[in-house]
């Protein structure tokens, strides 16, 4: 079910939107869009996903920043529902959990 390429969408509460993808595998997640690329594990329990995930920024030529700002690497912890078409998971960022 949860397992397989996903297609991601994403906000944060300073505004800023972005999409990307991301494979979940065997407890792992990886993934990226055109500028960062996301490494984590997940685990779920009674249908909830639970995921710890380190965003990393690899392409300096875009010009692109982050969601949250001019961040390059942090790291985000994020849950909720997920089913076989949709999961919606909402998070902060580990060393700045305000956003």
């Amino acid at each position: 079910m949860l397992e397989a390429l996903w297609s991601v969408e994403f906000g944060s509460n300073v505004g800023s939107f972005g999409a990307g993808v991301a494979v979940f595998e065997t407890g792992r997640v990886l993934g990226g869009d055109s500028a960062f690329m996301y490494v984590g594990n997940y685990k779920t329990d009674n249908g909830v996903v639970y995921s710890d995930i380190r965003v990393t920024k690899y392409n300096n030529l875009s010009g692109m920043q982050s969601i949250f700002g001019p961040l390059t690497s942090f790291n985000l912890k994020v849950s909720g529902k997920a089913d076989a078409k949709e999961m919606v998971l909402t998070g902060s960022v580990v060393e700045n959990p305000q956003l």
